[in-house]
């Protein structure tokens, strides 16, 4: 089992918040551990998921937004 600072080092290193020395044994280790290079591929891909993910709501959502707001105005 990964230890959970390897786990937040490696969250780090996807995000490229990782120190250079630290990076680079990181990356020393990634070819040496297959489990841990196992697990820094599994965080690229979810990064590479979440990037895709919808990035603003969708017409509906600000439809709904734009009436309640309206709404709100009406009372006043």
């Amino acid at each position: 089992m990964i230890k959970t600072s390897t786990q937040n080092e490696l969250i780090q290193y996807v995000y490229n918040e990782l120190a250079d020395d630290a990076c680079e044994q990181l990356e020393v280790a990634l070819l040496q551990d297959e489990e841990l290079a196992e697990s820094c591929s599994d965080l690229l891909i979810l990064q590479n998921m979440l990037n895709q993910g919808l990035k603003s709501p969708g017409q509906h959502t600000i439809n709904n937004i734009l009436n309640y707001s309206k709404s709100l105005s009406l009372q006043s």
